[in-house]
């Protein structure tokens, strides 16, 4: 039965499994009934569905243990927590490497969002850079590394979300120049904000990709253009350098 946002065997099961896990001994089935206050015979359909997965199973006393299955999703949840922070350690490390502020930007739906962002030890100020930007991808350096690496529909419908505000002739404007601009950066490895944003400021980005070859999301700096002008060479280096470490990482997690 469904209560309109939850279905309530998932969650007799799910209350189920975390009794067992909470338990400081294994419980007998008769104790989950109890204590969840659930018709003993519901539970035996959950204690059967549960221990099918390996999610759980009874010891030779009959008390209720977690089963193998736990393992893979500990498993899992571990890795996800280990390449969020091997990713954070990697824009750290670009950071103290060009002493620029650096972030690291994903792909969520039509969206790149700023999910990392380290500040830099030189000057630096930019209005409106903060961990959740999204929007503006046409713009955006993050954003172009994405939409450059897109199959046309993912762009299109990326695209068409970001432009929504804009009159349509600057929309097909921009369109115009992304057609010119996007193969450009499949071929160099990393896009710009020169400017485009906020006026002295470069960002530099360069993509992120799964073992599938799929584009996650971006890698780059941001840094004063007249810091651009004297290390760009070094600057784009060190951000594809980065991306491709960042790369490497997902890899060899899948």
């Amino acid at each position: 039965m469904e209560n309109g946002y939850t279905l309530q065997t998932v969650e007799r099961a799910l209350s189920f499994l975390e009794f067992v896990a909470a338990a400081p001994q294994p419980p007998s089935i008769r104790d989950v009934s109890k204590a969840l206050k659930l018709n003993i015979t519901t539970c035996y359909h959950l204690l059967r569905t549960l221990m099918a997965r390996g999610y759980i199973e009874r010891n030779d006393d009959g008390g209720l243990e977690l089963g193998d299955g736990i393992g893979m999703l500990a498993r899992g949840y571990r890795r996800s927590q280990s390449t969020e922070q091997s990713l954070s350690d990697i824009v750290r490390r670009l950071s103290a490497q060009t002493l620029e502020t650096s972030f690291l930007s994903l792909r969520d739906g039509n969206n790149v969002v700023l999910k990392v962002l380290v500040e830099g030890t030189q000057k630096l100020r930019v209005s409106g850079l903060y961990v959740g930007l999204k929007g503006f991808e046409y713009r955006r350096a993050s954003g172009k590394a994405v939409l450059a690496h897109l199959d046309d529909a993912a762009r299109e419908a990326m695209l068409a979300e970001a432009l929504t505000p804009l009159p349509e002739r600057q929309r097909k404007s921009v369109v115009k120049a992304l057609e010119k601009e996007l193969p450009q950066i499949r071929v160099r490895g990393w896009s710009a904000d020169d400017g485009q944003t906020e006026d002295g400021i470069v960002a530099v980005g360069a993509p992120v990709f799964d073992a599938a070859g799929t584009v996650l999301g971006a890698v780059g700096i941001v840094t004063p253009t007249f810091r651009m002008d004297k290390s760009r060479e070094a600057f784009t280096d060190a951000v594809m350098s980065a991306a491709a470490e960042a790369t490497r990482l997902l890899v060899e997690k899948t």
